[in-house]
């Protein structure tokens, strides 16, 4: 059985709150300055993956910090909605 879903592609481009309502959440450091979120450092290029299972929602509000003001700072978020 196939499980319809839709991907919400979203790029932030300095800390803050990211905001989730979805059933899985994947973040992706596209910029050269370091990102950390839930307390993961992440460098150019590196990915944290948040899945849920069905039925489940994460409503959880992510703070993302970038390491440095003056650098290219750019973090992909892709949200999974069933």
């Amino acid at each position: 059985m196939l499980i319809p879903f839709s991907a919400n592609y979203q790029l932030y481009t300095g800390s803050g709150s990211v905001e989730s309502n979805c059933q899985g959440v994947l973040f992706i450091n596209v910029g050269t300055d370091t990102v950390t979120v839930l307390g993961f450092a992440m460098a150019q290029g590196q990915q944290l993956a948040v899945p849920c299972n069905i039925g489940e929602v994460d409503r959880t509000n992510y703070n993302i910090v970038f390491a440095n003001a003056t650098t290219d700072q750019r973090l992909l978020v892709i949200r999974k909605n069933y």
